[in-house]
Parts: C-alpha cells; sequence; structure tokens
C-alpha cells in the first residue's frame, strides 16, 4: 500500500520525463486496480478507486503540473471513475463522484 501512496505522490507531481511519467501512471492504474482486486468489500474498492480519481484530477487542476503531463492524467481519469461509479452501492458514494464530476465540468480551464 505504502508503494502505491509514493507511487501516487510521483503521479500527482509530475517530472520533465514523459516516458517515466507513463511508466509511473501505468504502475499506479495497475496497483490501484491490484489493491481493489484484494479488498472484499465494495465500499473499500470504491474509496481506493475514489482517491485514484482524486489524485489524477488534482492534477490535471494543478497549474504548476506540465501541461502534457495534466493531459496524460486527464486521458486516464475515466478508468477510475468507471471503477469507482461500478463499486458506488449507497447514495453518499454517488453523491462524492457526483460532486467531483459537478466540479469537473464546471471548473474553468487550466490552459489544457
Amino acid at each position: 500500500m505504502s508503494s502505491i501512496r509514493h507511487t501516487a505522490q510521483r503521479v500527482r507531481i509530475g517530472y520533465k520525463d514523459d516516458v517515466l511519467n507513463t511508466v509511473f501512471l501505468k504502475n499506479y492504474l495497475d496497483g490501484v486496480t491490484c489493491v481493489a482486486n484484494l479488498l472484499l468489500r465494495d465500499r473499500d474498492k470504491f474509496s481506493v478507486y475514489k482517491n485514484a480519481v482524486e489524485v489524477l484530477y488534482e492534477t490535471v487542476c494543478d497549474p504548476l503540473v506540465g501541461r502534457q503531463w495534466r493531459r496524460v492524467c486527464l486521458d486516464h481519469l475515466y478508468k477510475p471513475l468507471l471503477k469507482a461509479e461500478c463499486y458506488a452501492h449507497n447514495e453518499s458514494d454517488r453523491i462524492e463522484l457526483a460532486r467531483i464530476k459537478i466540479d469537473m465540468n464546471t471548473r474553468r480551464p487550466v490552459d489544457l
């Protein structure tokens, strides 16, 4: 789990090297899926995927992160978002995702 957190931090800040960024993003999303598959409760799986959505979305919204990296994160944001929607079984989970989606749709673009 700590390696997922470490990789999430690397994904969040990005680097100048696009190849390295892509490797970190792929490893992060694979690790998120792996951790979620190990969990028994859907609520826990939802939390793992929601956290991944938040990491990618924060990266997309950060103007201090390189434009190309923000675009790559935006291109992959749908993966954990769709998985989180699959595991959102109660109203509060659906509301959390709806808030993220509303914020995504109403936020002013950050020069992508």
